[in-house]
């Protein structure tokens, strides 16, 4: 909106400027118009021309009429160029100003932009090692569930009541209780070797 009232602006003071300097070139053209008839018809400021004055002093009037309108045209033009300067100059002023504003947004906008790779550089790497722990998880219930099979096969005792007696769903790796210590409560009835690739279920002493 601000922006929109400053073209605005700009465009009216050039458009004034412009009407001055048309006017100037009118008034200038009828100055020498009236000046001619004046100087044929011997009349100064409408009366008579002394006739014995010089030739010299008529044609200083001339150019002082001349000069008159000159200065006052040029105190015109200065004042429309003061005026425009000073618009000029606040325009100027503003466009700085959001520069600046601009500037700092910029740099903000960056730090976040680095803050936002470094989350998701983190992100990357939680989603690795909880990919990686999700297997690992699922390796140790495989192992877990392996042992289990046996335990019923071969008939070896349970010394935890609490252990699942058969093989469940292999649950999630936040809800996995199993650990390597489980296997430390495993016990067999009889203190032989079982050898697990035999089907008939030779005992070996």
């Amino acid at each position: 909106m601000g922006c929109r009232q400053s073209k605005t602006s700009q465009k009216k003071s050039q458009a004034r400027f412009k009407i001055l300097k048309t006017a100037h070139k009118s008034q200038l053209c009828q100055l020498e118009v009236d000046l001619s008839f004046r100087l044929a018809d011997g009349h100064k400021y409408g009366g008579p021309i002394d006739q014995n004055l010089p030739e010299g002093d008529i044609l200083f009037f001339g150019l002082s009429i001349y000069l008159l309108t000159e200065n006052n045209f040029l105190q015109e033009e200065v004042a429309t160029l003061t005026e425009f300067g000073i618009f000029q100059s606040g325009q100027i002023h503003q466009q700085e100003e959001e520069a600046q504003s601009n500037n700092e947004l910029w740099a903000v906008t960056e730090e976040e932009y680095e803050e936002i790779v470094g989350l998701k550089n983190e992100v990357k790497q939680l989603k690795r090692e909880n990919k990686s722990a999700t297997y690992s998880t699922k390796y140790f219930e495989t192992k877990y569930y392996h042992a289990m099979s046996v335990i019923h096969k071969y008939g070896m005792i349970v010394v935890d009541d609490n252990m699942p007696k058969s093989p469940s769903p292999v649950p999630s790796s936040s809800s996995s209780s199993f650990s390597s210590s489980s296997y430390d409560q495993i016990f067999v009835e009889d203190p032989v070797y079982i050898d697990d690739n035999n089907d008939n279920s030779t005992v070996k002493s």
